[in-house]
């Protein structure tokens, strides 16, 4: 199966965001030749455990106050044409749009692409500001 899109997720300690990250990333894994890469960067066993229900590719990452690198030993071991990148205390209310722009060929015309990400300022859920976030890049 040839992979288009290659989903790297860092996990540290969140087990509670972790499980509706990855819930909210289920369609896009179960309708689009995907893969999930998750690279783990804390030290609760229950991440880990959490982690290993939803895939197999769990790269440990000893962390150093360094977001970059992490991500790049995500990316490292990406096989697909297109690589995206998301944290554990993210989540996607509907991936509608991502799942459309790969299933309709789209994403053949583009080098990189964008979604919109709700930044809440409050664990209320209620009051927001809307991010373009580029974290969709063709490899």
């Amino acid at each position: 199966m040839k992979i288009q899109l290659s989903i790297s997720l860092l996990a540290s300690n969140r087990a509670a965001s972790l499980e509706r990250c990855l819930d909210s990333l289920r369609p896009l894994l179960m309708q689009i030749p995907s893969e999930l890469i998750i690279v783990y960067t804390g030290t609760d066993e229950r991440v880990k455990e959490i982690a290993g229900r939803y895939t197999d590719k769990i790269i440990p990452f000893t962390w150093c106050d360094n977001f970059s690198a992490a991500r790049n030993v995500g990316l490292w071991a990406a096989k697909g044409e297109w690589f995206m990148y998301i944290d554990d205390d993210e989540w996607f209310e509907d991936v509608t749009e991502i799942r459309d722009f790969f299933l309709s060929g789209e994403y053949r015309h583009y080098g990189s692409a964008l979604y919109k990400q709700k930044n809440f300022t409050e664990w209320d859920g209620i009051h927001y500001s809307v991010y373009h976030a580029f974290r969709m890049a063709r490899i």
